[in-house]
């Protein structure tokens, strides 16, 4: 292949020749990395005609058809009523349609073809106030770290519903939660909400019991298995998540109430609940069944591009044939979905009645593990083969490789964007909303080769007209909000495009910062955004104000200027926050203790709530004062990643005087006219 072919193929499969870094510096894409890519985004045979095409509302409704003539067209609403006429092609042979009004997914017939029509509204949905004059508030939480008696050790919806209600009225609009995606059953430790093995179907682990199975039964089920009682009260009092442990004990008493309580009669609402869940959920279930019946063969029980051939696609006879001799235990694995959805409507239930104007934000991540059962059941419709990440910036200047894979763009359109439609669909069943995990995404992604480093690929286009579309009608037909993390390197006019869709980024005060690299007064913050102390992936307040934040110092002399910089950064921090402090406060520094970094968490609770910044969400660990963050990116020896649980029951939040003085603290800022 020469260059000029190479690169006519990398540009029709979206693929960038040239790209520019976080510092302004153009690279050329290594053609190697081009020919690897290339293998991988190639697709099958493409469809003659769009199975679907997405336009806004009033938009000019264009159809590609190769046909010469006029045509007569059909247009069915989804409301059953149609519209129908003759058309003909303009000099570029492309059927012009009369603009549809009504949002929805709607279908066209012409020249012997069914299009689909998804109408969009011009933005995703509003965010929702309790008071006209006031401005949101909420808390981000991670769902597995929240504790409460006997939980076996890790959090779950219940607890989420638990701390729903109490937050709800207390003043909060909004809780937004850590991914709830299935993960790998057989291998608990890998705990990553972020790595999802499916980003349609749900952790079981997360499931809350009561929503299926009254106390009683639950207690005398552990009072049946004495052998129980020691490993739960150890894994319920642990500071740390014992993944491996505590999800084995929890697959356990899950079986139990399976065999003895579902399987003899499953519930009704359980068989529709499967009934709708349809070819996906059946296929995720005997993928799970799979991989417990492959377990003993080591490495190869997980990973399904290891199994045998004949187990390798959903299609088979084999699959069929198992899927036939192992009913009980796929059984098993569509009960837990039916368990872990149940939890899910309940928790957002429970959050609308205790007041929240907007309820449960879910999470949804950027790319999925290539060795789950997503990929499993549509190969086509993923990069396997290719891993995303991001290029070289300030904040990893050696990029970063997130060992997941995405969607292929050819395939998204030849299949009418099924499996993002269903991605986002799984995300609005929260009921309020969605974070889009780098929700660049949506325009461009960073590619690179298997095996590749992190700096050693290109950015993929993403066909960002439809799925901005999909993504406002979805969210508008959920009634959800979007909110797009944003951080990183973003595109330029990227945060301008967004605010146009009403999507919320990301102001997080460790960035939101001056040209001088001075900490932005909360007045000047952009309203386009919704305001954070921190996120997961970054320190907490009390940790930075501690300099706790840096596990990785490797000497006295590194560790002397750190702190030399850190002194100075204080300074800084403080004196932004000094200057949204009440006047009859001590304004002098804090110290670099406890009780000084407790106040620095009030006042930066204060200044952030005090933004023009429509939504405001506090995470958990700085409602608790906590100094560890939940995730250090990229270490995974020194901290312990995804392993925190909060030191305080869900139940007790409100007899704790701090965290009742930070709710005080929202509510009065937050919500006075």
């Amino acid at each position: 292949m020469t260059k000029r072919d190479l690169h006519q193929a990398a540009k029709k499969a979206g693929l960038a020749i040239s790209w520019q870094d976080a510092f302004g510096k153009t690279h050329r894409t290594d053609p190697d990395v081009l020919k690897a890519l290339l293998q991988t985004c190639s697709f099958g045979e493409e469809k003659k005609y769009p199975t679907l095409v997405s336009v806004k509302v009033g938009e000019s409704i264009c159809l590609p058809i190769n046909n010469k003539g006029s045509e007569s067209f059909l247009l069915k609403h989804e409301d059953n009523t149609q519209t129908e006429g003759k058309i003909s092609p303009n000099k570029d042979g492309v059927f012009q349609l009369p603009p549809c009004h009504k949002p929805g997914y709607h279908k066209v017939e012409i020249a012997g073809t069914e299009v689909t029509l998804a109408v969009a509204p011009e933005t995703c949905a509003a965010l929702k106030f309790r008071d006209e004059g006031s401005r949101a508030w909420g808390l981000t939480v991670q769902i597995p770290a929240l504790r409460q008696s006997n939980d076996t050790g890790i959090g779950h919806l219940g607890s989420v519903a638990k701390l729903a209600k109490i937050a709800g009225q207390e003043g909060a609009d909004a809780l937004m939660m850590s991914p709830l995606h299935a993960l790998c059953p057989l291998r608990p430790e890998r705990c990553s909400p972020y790595s999802p093995s499916s980003r349609r179907f749900l952790n079981p682990l997360l499931a809350d019991l009561r929503t299926c199975f009254p106390k009683q039964l639950i207690h005398t089920v552990y009072r049946q298995h004495p052998e129980w009682a020691a490993q739960i009260t150890e894994r319920t009092a642990e500071k740390l998540i014992n993944w491996k442990a505590a999800g084995t004990l929890r697959f356990q008493v899950l079986r139990v109430l399976y065999e003895k309580h579902i399987r003899p009669s499953p519930p009704q609402e359980m068989l529709s609940f499967i009934q709708q869940g349809g070819n996906a959920l059946k296929n995720h279930a005997i993928f799970e069944a799979l991989q417990v019946s492959l377990k003993t063969r080591g490495p190869r029980g997980d990973n399904w591009r290891l199994w045998e051939a004949p187990f390798k696609k959903p299609t088979t006879p084999e699959i069929a044939r198992f899927a036939h001799l192992h009913q009980e235990e796929v059984g098993f694995w569509l009960f837990l979905q039916w368990l872990a959805a149940k939890s899910l409507k309940y928790a957002a239930s429970t959050a609308h009645d205790a007041g929240m104007s907007i309820g449960l934000i879910a999470d949804i991540a950027v790319g999925l593990d290539p060795s789950g059962a997503e990929c499993w059941a549509q190969q086509d419709g993923f990069l396997i083969g290719a891993s995303i990440g991001a290029p070289p910036d300030q904040l990893a200047p050696k990029g970063q490789n997130w060992g997941l894979t995405t969607f292929s763009p050819q395939a998204l359109q030849q299949t009418g964007y099924e499996a993002f439609i269903a991605m986002l669909r799984a995300g609005f069943a929260a009921g309020g909303g969605i974070r889009f995990d780098h929700v660049m995404g949506l325009e461009r992604i960073w590619l690179i080769p298997d095996g590749g480093n992190s700096n050693e690929g290109t950015y993929l286009t993403m066909p960002q007209k439809d799925l901005k579309n999909l993504l406002a009608l979805e969210s508008a037909r959920a009634g959800g909000i979007v909110i797009g993390e944003d951080l990183g390197t973003v595109p330029k006019g990227f945060r301008s495009r967004m605010a146009e869709k009403k999507i919320w980024g990301m102001n997080v005060m460790w960035f939101t910062k001056t040209a001088l690299n001075q900490f932005l007064p909360p007045a000047a913050w952009p309203p386009t955004g919704v305001a954070m102390t921190t996120t997961h992936d970054l320190p907490t307040v009390a940790g930075w104000w501690l300099q706790m934040d840096n596990p990785a110092q490797e000497n006295s002399s590194e560790e002397h200027q750190e702190e030399s910089d850190r002194q100075g950064e204080r300074k800084a921090l403080w004196t932004m926050l000094r200057d949204n402090t009440a006047e009859n406060q001590d304004l002098s520094l804090p110290p670099v203790n406890a009780d000084g970094a407790a106040t620095v968490v009030d006042a930066a609770i204060h200044a952030v709530a005090s933004t023009p910044c429509p939504l405001m969400l506090l995470p958990m660990e700085d409602l608790l004062g906590l100094t560890d963050q939940p995730n250090v990116p990229g270490d995974q020896k020194l901290h312990p990643n995804w392993r925190n649980r909060y030191p305080v029951t869900v139940k007790n939040l409100r007899q704790n005087q701090d965290i009742s003085r930070r709710f005080s603290i929202m509510n009065t800022t937050r919500h006075k006219k």
